[in-house]
């Protein structure tokens, strides 16, 4: 836990060496599936790097915050992602009973934008800083 290097520096000096010293050799296939394992190395140092941070989380419930409020989002017992996993099972059921299809432009969208957003931040960093990314103004 608290040992040199720490998991994220093991995952940066996996992927390193993937990048330097085996992709150059590889062709076709090979490099292909090379590239895809880099890839995934590169995510779950963000992953984590994020779940240490707890920003990706909190911006979530705060949304869901918005949506449901407080009482029917943060509780003591559980972590964050347990909780969003919970609730969009709520907002699965209530988006078909159609509980928001008066507004689907208010905080409903904002809250799926924002969804979408951490898990693009996570996915394809390089996506989201690229484009510029921001949410369309909701009507």
């Amino acid at each position: 836990m608290f040992d040199k290097p720490n998991r994220v520096e093991l995952l940066e000096i996996a992927n390193e060496t993937i990048r330097r010293e085996i992709l150059p050799h590889l062709q076709g296939k090979q490099r292909y599936a090379g590239l895809m394992v880099s890839s995934a190395i590169a995510t779950a140092m963000r992953e984590i790097s994020s779940d240490l941070s707890h920003e990706p989380v909190r911006r979530v419930l705060d949304r869901f915050t918005d949506l449901y409020g407080l009482d029917k989002v943060h509780h003591p017992d559980g972590d964050g992602e347990e909780r969003i996993q919970t609730i969009n099972r709520n907002l699965v059921r209530d988006i078909r009973g159609g509980k928001f299809d008066e507004h689907p432009t208010g905080l409903i969208f904002t809250l799926l934008m924002e969804q979408a957003l951490q898990r693009l931040s996570l996915s394809n960093p390089s996506f989201v800083e690229a484009s510029k990314y921001s949410q369309p103004t909701s009507g």
